[in-house]
């Protein structure tokens, strides 16, 4: 019995889980972790990293260690450098570093740019996760809208039903005729058949909204509803202008292409390290064993010592010609600046112009909303006056599908109108955080 309780309770958890409605904002974070642009910018960040790691190891010494065997017949050079009919084997030991002195401030400007390319790495995924934020606003709230619209068409369907009793009741009375009748009940099953077209709109916005998220358990998907009451409220939308002043230095796009800018400049630096002469410090060390077959050798670890050579010496590489690869290099870069600044003009002005076009739909979107809901009551109060008639038998049917057909498009238009201005407003307030 015990267990039998367990397990009736761990059923009832699992219902539970499976039940929970997803909010926007959990939606926008499932999204943002499983997007896979995020992923991908995810590992061009780790690989930036690794690159910025690497140009700060480059300023270490490399060391190397290496060990060779020869076998020589004939004329062949002993430790004693002397050249001598013979069969030998000599085992060499050597050990060398290198470390650059003076690059022309190349790894420095290494170091800096790939700093630089990492905090742009890190904006790049801050811009896909904004984008993905849009996206998943727009989906959801269609997605909500399709959900309200299935309210809309069951009350409307309810209505018919209605309908199809009050006619009746006056077709038994005598006031309407039996033709009436059977077009109230044609209307009801058209009622009755918009609900389950809009049950399946529903389900497939789930499934388009599932998919941008990259959620795979659709049966078990279900949305929480938005407060849209706030829609109602009569708020003053901030001006573009002020949008944009107070946003584009928040904006991760803006920022990763300024960052971008910044390294193309240390890259033109970069380039210009080839003008420069190059030093580097070299030591090494090697000694080796030689092994004379049919005649006398001297033990390996006094070999090991006496044949020990040890060599320090500075390196100059000073450019004179290099059939102008350095002056071209430096140029290509200048011109990848100049073309990263274009692309950072671009995008501050097609932000001022996003932001733009967002408002003016707020806008826009906000006036539909009033119109709409003015509409909307005046046509309410006709289909009541109207109804008022029919039931009274002092109006046809036709009369009453009229009416009610008006009051029940301005219905959906004042519930499409609220959530494209709530999508609106949600846009404009997004480029405003």
């Amino acid at each position: 019995m015990k267990r039998l309780s367990i397990i009736l309770l761990f059923i009832v958890a699992i219902s539970t889980i499976k039940a929970e409605e997803w909010t926007l904002d959990s939606c926008i974070s499932y999204a943002q972790k499983q997007n896979y642009d995020v992923m991908r910018a995810r590992i061009s960040l780790l690989n930036a990293k690794l690159s910025e790691r690497s140009a700060r190891v480059s300023m270490t010494p490399s060391i190397n260690a290496g060990v060779s065997e020869n076998f020589a017949f004939g004329l062949a050079e002993g430790a004693n450098n002397v050249k001598e009919s013979r069969t030998q084997s000599s085992t060499g030991f050597n050990a060398s570093i290198s470390m650059p002195l003076f690059t022309g401030l190349r790894i420095t400007n290494q170091i800096k740019r790939s700093a630089i390319d990492v905090q742009s790495a890190i904006a790049d995924i801050e811009s896909i996760k904004d984008n993905v934020e849009l996206n998943v606003i727009s989906y959801y709230l269609q997605a909500l809208y399709q959900k309200e619209m299935i309210k809309i068409s069951q009350s409307q369907y309810d209505m018919a039903k209605d309908l199809v009793e009050k006619t009746r009741k006056l077709v038994d009375e005598g006031v309407k005729s039996e033709s009436e009748l059977y077009e109230a009940i044609a209307q009801e099953a058209q009622y009755s058949q918009q609900v389950v077209q809009n049950q399946s709109n529903y389900k497939l916005a789930l499934l388009d909204l599932c998919q941008l998220i990259n959620y795979t358990d659709v049966e078990n998907f279900s949305i929480a509803m938005l407060d849209v009451d706030a829609v109602k409220e009569d708020k003053l939308l901030p001006s573009p202008e002020t949008i944009f002043v107070n946003s584009k230095d928040r904006r991760p796009n803006i920022i990763s292409n300024r960052k971008k800018i910044e390294s193309a400049e240390i890259a033109v630096k970069e380039a210009k390290a080839d003008y420069y002469p190059q030093l580097s410090l070299n030591a090494s060390w090697g000694t080796g064993y030689y092994h004379v077959f049919n005649g006398e050798n001297p033990a390996f670890g006094k070999q090991f010592v006496n044949n020990g050579s040890e060599v320090v010496g500075f390196s100059l590489s000073i450019p004179i010609y290099n059939r102008l690869q350095v002056r071209h290099n430096v140029q290509s870069r200048k011109y990848a600046l100049e073309e990263q600044k274009i692309v950072a003009s671009e995008a501050e002005n097609q932000l001022f112009k996003d932001i733009q076009t967002a408002y003016y739909n707020a806008l826009a979107a906000r006036e539909k909303y009033k119109a709409s809901t003015a509409n909307f009551e005046s046509s309410a109060k006709a289909f009541e006056f109207v109804q008022s008639k029919y039931d009274n038998g002092k109006s046809t049917l036709y009369e009453y599908n009229e009416a009610k057909f008006r009051m029940q498009q301005a219905e959906m238009e004042i519930l499409q109108s609220q959530y494209e201005y709530l999508l609106r407003e949600k846009i404009l307030m997004f480029y405003a955080q």
